[in-house]
């Protein structure tokens, strides 16, 4: 029996080549990487720490690589065959579409790609290792932490990364035939940069607004400067005084109270005011700022501020089609590269579908049937699988309007009798 047929990423279905054949450079991460780590803190600007865990805390950051996630991880994942006269059809027998069905043995689709485009989101970059069988076929897609990943670069010029994880074993080299990688922005066009990393004073300013915030209300929103007195105090008396202060006026319950001063003790307020220091105004531009860095809509986080009737529904198109599609684009491209066979590219086709975030209300889904089954776009049996109901008889069949066939031909007027003709002629 001859072995199988195998592309080119399958022929190394589970090891990449000897080390031996392959020397890589001493430098084994590509410029950048350096931005994509938990631990990496950048000086910035409003002295707070700022790294992907750090920056989780602010609630936009949260709520942008949550939308991200959670939307593309609902979308379908499907294997489509390409069709010779035009098309696709769903090709179920496949065992990409099972292997989409179940991607490893802990994760649901949701939960894999979801965790998939977190991690592209906060780091900028993803990986997951492919696992195949004894024929070169996957079996297993597992993403993994890039803290669990190294980038490599062999002299020849192709990235390699090496591996450690519970399913895969420590250390272990993979080529770009046998994992899938998808990245943001780069610097060197091998590995993305973390955007929470480039843009470190944006989220830094939002988390020290809102440390702001939360001191301010412990400390208490209303008391808050120097107490001066005419004589010298020592240390523990001056301790002791602050402690005072403190027990009688500090805290959100002793805000507004009435301050009794005695023997010439003086206040004076050295902090701006929340009016002063346009406190609202900034935690509201940090938002802003945090979703531009996303591509996410302010209304997709829930700041309705700017979102009205007339423009919901275009932000939601412009974030299907400038946020959603790039990055499901890649993660396609990515997938075709790797899951396929060589003599399968280009005959198959893989794709997220969409058609869940563009179902829009029933009205709309009814008046669109309508109009695709009276025009003959669309069967009816299609309509009813769109909804999820059972099909009908008859119901494959395409209607064409009548209005639209070609029109009959005009009747031809038949000869005259020969008698008649005879009699109009000239003896």
């Amino acid at each position: 029996m001859p072995p199988p047929r195998l592309g080119a990423w399958a022929r190394e279905p589970t090891l990449p080549r000897p080390q031996a054949q392959k020397s890589f450079g001493t430098s084994a991460s590509p410029p950048g990487s350096w931005l994509s780590g938990w631990g990496s803190i950048m000086p910035g600007n409003t002295g707070v720490a700022v790294n992907p865990l750090t920056a989780m805390q602010a609630a936009a950051v949260y709520g942008c690589v949550k939308r991200l996630s959670e939307d593309i991880g609902k979308l379908p994942l499907r294997l489509k065959r390409r069709l010779r006269r035009g098309g696709f059809s769903l090709d179920l027998d496949h065992p990409l579409n099972r292997l989409f069905r179940r991607p490893n043995e802990w994760q649901t689709p949701s939960q894999c790609w979801s965790y998939f485009v977190w991690a592209l989101a906060l780091r900028g970059n993803a990986y997951a290792p492919v696992l195949r069988g004894p024929a070169g076929e996957p079996v297993q897609i597992i993403p993994v932490n890039p803290d669990q990943v190294s980038p490599l670069r062999a002299t020849d010029g192709l990235p390699w990364w090496q591996v450690s994880h519970p399913c895969i074993g420590d250390g272990r080299r993979f080529d770009q035939g046998n994992l899938l990688h998808a990245h943001g922005m780069s610097f060197d066009g091998y590995t993305g940069v973390s955007p929470i990393m480039l843009a470190q004073d944006v989220v830094g300013l939002s988390l020290a607004t809102q440390q702001h915030g939360a001191t301010l209300f412990r400390q208490g929103a209303q008391v808050s400067g120097v107490l001066e007195t005419a004589g010298k105090l020592s240390a523990e008396a001056a301790q002791r005084m602050g402690a005072s202060w403190m027990a009688a006026y500090g805290g959100v319950q002793n805000s507004h109270k009435v301050v009794v001063l005695e023997e010439g003790t003086k206040f004076s307020k050295i902090a701006m005011t929340n009016d002063e220091a346009q406190f609202l105004a900034t935690r509201q531009f940090s938002v802003v700022e945090i979703c531009r860095m996303f591509g996410v809509p302010p209304h997709k986080v829930f700041d309705l501020s700017n979102a009205h009737y007339a423009n919901i529904e275009n932000s939601e198109q412009q974030y299907i089609n400038d946020t959603l599609i790039p990055v499901a684009q890649q993660i396609e491209e990515v997938m075709e590269a790797v899951l396929l066979f060589e003599d399968e590219q280009g005959q198959f086709e893989i794709e997220f579908n969409f058609d869940k975030l563009l179902r829009g209300d029933r009205k709309t889904r009814m008046e669109t049937y309508v109009a695709g089954v009276n025009n003959g776009i669309m069967s009816r049996n299609q309509a009813r699988i769109e909804e999820g109901w059972e099909p009908v008889d008859g119901g494959d069949e395409l209607r064409v309007p009548l209005n639209t066939g070609a029109p009959e031909a005009a009747p031809v007027p038949a000869p005259k009798p020969e008698s008649a003709q005879t009699e109009t002629q000239e003896p």
